[in-house]
Parts: C-alpha cells; sequence; structure tokens
C-alpha cells in the first residue's frame, strides 16, 4: 500500500532528502510534483517556506502515485493530531453541503470508522453506484448490421445481394438493439478503473473490483473521458444516473497525468473552503427554526444590487452578491449576512477580521437599507462566543449592528443562530 500523510491545514510539512516512513514528511521527489502540479490548481491552495510547505484554504487530497497527502480542516475543540475527528467533520461539511450525497445509512458506514479521505470519496461513488445499479444497468440501443438466419429490423437489399448471392438461408440486417456497451457505462468503467489503481484501504478496494466485474462486458473507453462526462445528456431513464456522472467528472478533472513521467497519475481532489464553509452556513440555516417562526424567506446570493452608476454612459457597475439575505413578508431585506473561511482572535481589538471584510459587509448595510448585519466564521479556538459590533455614522438614531457568529462545523452540537435576539451576545462598542 502507498504511504499516506495527513496534515492539518494552517500547519507546515517539512521538506526532507531522505523521508522516514510513518513520519509527516515530504520527500524531494514529491515535493517536485507538487511544484509541477501547482500550476493546474487554484492559487493558494498551499505556499513555500523554507525547506516546508504549508496547506490552507484548501481541503481534501493530493494523490503523488506512491504517496497521498490528506489535507483536513483545522476545527474547534479536536486536537492537532485527533485526525479522524478532522476528517469526520471535514465529510459532515460535505454531506451538510450537499457536495455528497446522504444515503439511507447516511455515514455511519464510511466516516464513523478509520478510512483514508480518499477512500472516504471512492466508497461513497461505489455505495451510490451500487444503488443504482441493483435498479439496472444503463442500456441504450445501438445499431447493428449483421448476416441472420431470420429477418430481424430491415431488409438492406444491396448488402444482402452483394453478400449472399450463394447464401441463400441468410439475410442481411440493419436493426436497433439494447445493449450496456455504451458511452455512460464505458465512463463508469473508466473511473473504476482509476478508483481501483487509488484505493488504499481493503474495504474500497473490494467494493471496486466487484463493481468493475459487472462491467466486464463494457468496451474500454478510448477517448477523453471527462470531456465526455460534460457532453452526457439525461432523460427520465437515466436521470437517476446524473449524481453519480457529476462525481465522475470530479475525479476526472481532478487526474493530471502529464504531472509525472511513470505509471501513476497524480489526482488532486480539492475543496475550496470558503466556498465549502459558505454552502454549509447555508444548509444550516434553511434548517434554522426561528427563522421559519419569524416568517422570514431566506435567499442565497440574492438580491443582486449594483453599487454605483457612471455619470458618462449611465451604466450600472460593481454587481451586489450578499451570501445571504433574510427578506420579510414584504420581500425587503432585514437581515443581510456573510460567511468567511478566516482565523479570527475575540482578545484582539478588531478581532481580526479582514478590514476589506468590514467595509463589504458595510456597504451591504447602505445599499440595501438594514440595520442587521451578520458575519459567520467556523469556531475556532479564540472565537467561542457571538460578538456584537456596532456601526458609527453620523446622524443616525437608530444604529447598525453587525454579528460575528461563530460556527460549530464538526457537527458535535446543534447550531442556534438567534439573529432577531438583541440582547444574548455580548457587545462590543466598534470605534472609528
Amino acid at each position: 500500500m502507498s504511504e499516506v500523510i495527513t496534515v492539518i491545514e494552517h500547519k507546515s510539512v517539512p521538506i526532507v532528502r531522505s523521508p522516514v516512513g510513518g513520519q509527516n514528511e515530504l520527500g524531494e521527489k514529491h515535493a517536485a510534483l507538487l511544484e509541477k502540479l501547482e500550476k493546474k490548481l487554484p492559487a493558494k491552495a498551499w505556499s513555500w517556506e523554507n525547506r516546508k510547505i504549508k496547506f490552507a484554504s484548501y481541503c481534501g487530497v493530493i494523490s503523488l502515485g506512491d504517496l497521498s497527502i490528506e489535507i483536513l480542516p483545522k476545527i474547534h475543540d479536536i486536537e492537532a493530531d485527533d485526525v479522524e475527528s478532522s476528517r469526520k467533520a471535514l465529510v459532515h461539511m460535505l454531506y451538510r453541503a450537499r457536495h455528497l450525497k446522504l444515503s439511507r445509512a447516511g455515514t455511519a458506514g464510511i466516516n464513523l470508522q478509520k478510512r483514508f479521505l480518499l477512500d472516504i470519496f471512492i466508497l461513497h461513488f461505489c455505495e451510490q453506484l451500487h444503488a443504482q445499479l441493483t435498479r439496472g444497468m444503463i442500456q441504450k440501443y445501438v445499431r447493428r448490421k449483421e448476416n441472420l438466419n431470420v429477418l430481424r429490423g430491415k431488409l438492406k437489399i444491396g448488402e444482402h445481394l452483394k453478400r449472399n448471392l450463394a447464401h441463400g438461408e441468410r439475410l442481411f440486417c440493419q436493426y436497433d438493439e439494447l445493449s450496456a456497451d455504451n458511452i455512460y457505462n464505458q465512463v463508469l468503467k473508466h473511473v473504476l478503473g482509476i478508483m481501483l489503481k487509488k484505493a488504499k484501504g481493503n474495504r474500497a478496494l473490494q467494493h471496486v473490483s466487484e463493481l468493475l466485474a459487472r462491467f466486464e462486458p463494457v468496451s474500454d473507453f478510448p477517448a477523453d473521458a471527462a470531456t465526455a462526462v460534460d457532453s452526457l445528456g439525461f432523460n427520465r431513464l437515466t436521470e437517476r444516473y446524473e449524481e453519480i456522472f457529476n462525481q465522475c467528472g470530479f475525479f476526472l478533472r481532478g487526474l493530471y497525468p502529464d504531472v509525472t513521467t511513470g505509471k501513476e497519475d497524480c489526482l488532486a481532489l480539492l475543496f475550496d473552503m470558503n466556498r465549502l464553509f459558505e454552502a454549509y452556513v447555508g444548509a444550516e440555516l434553511r434548517k434554522d427554526k426561528e427563522t421559519r417562526e419569524k416568517n422570514m424567506s431566506l435567499r442565497e446570493q440574492r438580491p443582486q444590487k449594483y453599487f454605483a452608476t457612471r455619470e458618462d454612459s449611465d451604466k450600472s457597475v460593481f454587481m451586489m452578491r450578499p451570501d445571504f439575505s433574510f427578506l420579510n413578508k414584504s420581500g425587503d431585506p432585514v437581515v443581510i449576512a456573510d460567511a468567511k473561511w478566516k482565523i479570527l482572535d475575540s482578545a484582539e481589538q478588531k478581532l481580526g477580521i479582514a478590514q476589506s471584510d468590514m467595509y463589504q459587509i458595510g456597504s451591504y448595510a447602505s445599499r440595501y437599507g438594514v440595520r442587521n448585519l451578520v458575519l459567520f466564521y467556523p469556531m475556532q479556538e479564540k472565537l467561542t462566543e457571538p460578538i456584537k459590533l456596532t456601526l458609527l455614522k453620523e446622524h443616525e438614531a437608530v444604529p447598525t449592528t453587525l454579528r460575528v457568529l461563530p460556527i460549530d462545523i464538526s457537527g458535535k452540537r446543534q447550531n442556534e443562530f438567534s439573529l432577531w435576539n438583541e440582547n444574548r451576545e455580548p457587545s462590543l462598542q466598534g470605534r472609528a
């Protein structure tokens, strides 16, 4: 089995000439592969230090042939060496954000046990694929032309006379036949073949092998599978497979065969934690009981408004898209909120909030005419309780308040937002 090293985001991994097995060290060979891979991945997935590499902003797994690197989020109340809990928390976020589809058994059969992150993705894929295969493999009509002893479909007279002058018992026919050997199943077989090479644990290897056996009659896919996935269409008979092919695209787009020169392709399955956290907060807000009791409706990335107009062209510029808006019965925004995957410090005068984030959320108050703002952050060591700031404005009788709300992402506790209660949060007076 190839080696796996696990690192918590914002932590550094040393680069050494001769890595020792079982240590979280990166050899120079694998560091060189990461350097090649860096050009193909989003910026800031990691940064280079003196003989070290620090992973941040993106979590997931990178497979470099005989070495896999797991990057897991830093979670409040979870010790740095408790990688199983961090892995479980990341999978919890992915399920809540619907990046992974819940099965009837939930995550109990996968992420509550000690598994490598890549194996969790593979097992999830196998579970979903197996569920659909029990309802039937995708069948498509394939046009066939061949000599038969009985008429089937259409008789191709020209070809029949050409081939069968001496064989009156035969008929050259053209007909359409339902077949499992089609582009859909060829892509699935191709992706399973990739997973067989990448799986780490015995359970993942077994599940992939069992599924591959069912695709043995299917031809190998000869072309670019990633491009093929994007071009596939779905109808009422095949739409139940659509989520599975979305996962196929996720795996195929993460492959980088041109990074290495050997037989093993590099595979990078990374999640932008800023977007994942935003999706996770949205999922938590949608189930907030208090919001429903207040008859408020939640909108994501809406309503959109321009911030300014150019006088010379009368064109609107600078589109504003708040992460979350809470609208009253009249459809007017009452609360505007943004989600930020950043580390704060409640002991610091400005809490560690980026000035640009303050300007952004403050501009929402001005443009949308709201007096209640929220910034969501992941719960962290130095931010476990909500904090309220009052924004200072000249000649304003009613103040604008900004709540800084930490959100638990470990799944250990129920998030209670209290967006509508002015008295439950400790306050911090903003200063000019």
